[in-house]
């Protein structure tokens, strides 16, 4: 007796393995090459891109369980998904530095067939800072033929971040989170709050039996800092491909990522160092 899972398909019983589970063929078909003549290379390209939108889409779906449990004000199961965040991230800069082994003349050798596709429009990486509360209308120009992807990043912009889920649930367990702070247009780049600061000071300095609240903060700067060094990466990546010049789709290439390296999603647990050092006078 065969005892493989099966399905039914239009009124069919197949058996269920790797290569169905998986939708193994349906995968392997995606890697379509344009250049003509074929360019062996392209593949290679192909397969980086797309395999960084699959690991996009699992750390969308791991925010969402991660927001669920900071609602319910579970903190362990919170840092329990952030782990594995920062473990999709690691791998995430690891795999961008394959593109360095990408000549320019073997980049240039089929970048013509990127058209004007850039990763300025990738949804997922827009969806992905949204979600982290780095919100700039700037980007929605590139969706406005995409109904569904601009009805995705409003749905992000219109959700409180991350870090807002993250403020709420210290609040939640009596962690005094100043009220200009949880009251903040959730919309719009906020600015620094000193009073904040001073909150995760004293979270930082007295912990007391909750000391896995310092632990998730510390996981989140985890993962800012890959976010960080993913895109300090991706630039070297880029010098290395194309220079200085313009990137595809109308972008100013390493120019316009090197403009992004500040960007920090939870600034207050930064500013938090140089508050502890100023105040017990460590010398540097």
């Amino acid at each position: 007796m065969n005892d493989a899972p099966q399905h039914r398909t239009e009124g069919k019983i197949e058996e269920r393995n790797y290569g169905s589970y998986l939708k193994i063929p349906e995968l392997l078909a995606l890697q379509e090459l344009k250049s003509k003549p074929l360019h062996h290379d392209e593949m290679f390209f192909i397969i980086i891109h797309q395999s960084f939108e699959l690991w996009f889409k699992e750390i969308l779906h791991e925010t969402d369980l991660l927001v669920r449990h900071l609602q319910k004000g579970h903190i362990s199961r919170t840092l329990k998904v952030v782990k594995r965040i920062n473990s999709i991230m690691e791998c995430l800069t690891g795999q961008i530095q394959l593109l360095g082994t990408l000549t320019p003349v073997e980049f240039s050798g089929f970048r013509e067939e990127l058209g004007t596709g850039s990763g300025l429009q990738s949804i997922q990486f827009r969806e992905l800072e949204f979600a982290y509360g780095l919100r700039e209308p700037f980007f929605l120009k590139y969706f406005a033929a995409d109904e569904e992807a601009c009805g995705r990043l409003a749905a992000r912009a219109e959700a409180p971040s991350v870090y807002d889920e993250f403020l709420r649930a210290l609040a939640g367990e009596g962690v005094p989170i100043p009220d200009e702070v949880l009251g903040r247009d959730i919309a719009e780049q906020y600015e620094m709050s000193a009073d904040l600061v001073q909150v995760f000071s004293d979270m930082y300095s007295n912990p007391e039996d909750e000391f896995h609240r310092v632990l998730l903060s510390e996981a989140l700067l985890d993962f800012d800092t890959l976010f960080a060094k993913w895109r300090s990466i991706h630039i070297l990546a880029v010098s290395r491909t194309i220079g200085g010049r313009k990137g595809t789709g109308g972008s100013s290439g390493k120019e316009f990522l090197e403009s992004r390296l500040g960007y920090r999603f939870f600034p207050e647990l930064w500013e938090v160092r140089n508050f502890l050092i100023q105040e017990k006078g460590v010398a540097s």
